[in-house]
């Protein structure tokens, strides 16, 4: 069985016992990580598989973080020709290891801790402002050209 699961903004194919490396997780090495935004599952009892519209529901990836790293040096190097313009910059992205260790249902405890980045946002008002409201109504941008000057022309 394996599952296609989102983390980080990535998309990963895993599969019970593999390891993939994801952005920097707050989690410390040796606990245990739910990933819950899985997009696709296939190869399990039924052999068509299963897409999410956008996650499939009730199916979670459980993971152990094996440990924190970096990864390698990049550098990024900007220049213009002729203009003695020289610019250079390195970054190392901040990583995490993840073993997969089921991919299926939730465990029977309970539903799936939600992860602060996974929790959706609902608006506070449901109401919208009325139109005839003019203190919420944007204001016209006042313009940056002066004013025109006056000529006297002496008449």
């Amino acid at each position: 069985m394996y599952a296609i699961v989102q983390q980080g903004g990535r998309q990963y194919r895993v599969t019970p016992g593999d390891t993939v490396v994801v952005d920097r997780l707050p989690d410390p090495p040796g606990s245990t990580v739910t990933l819950a935004d899985v997009r696709m599952v296939a190869g399990g009892e039924d052999s068509a598989p299963v897409v999410g519209a956008p996650s499939v529901p009730g199916v979670v990836v459980e993971a152990t973080v094996v440990g924190h790293h970096r990864g390698p040096k990049l550098l990024i190097f900007k220049y213009k020709p002729k203009k003695r313009y020289r610019r250079r910059q390195g970054f190392r992205a901040e990583l995490t290891e993840l073993r997969i260790e089921s991919v299926g249902a939730p465990a029977a405890e309970g539903p799936p801790a939600a992860r602060p980045a996974e929790v959706v946002a609902t608006p506070a008002s449901t109401t919208s402002p009325s139109p005839t409201d003019p203190g919420d109504a944007p204001q016209p941008r006042a313009s940056r050209r002066a004013a025109p000057k006056k000529v006297d022309d002496g008449t």
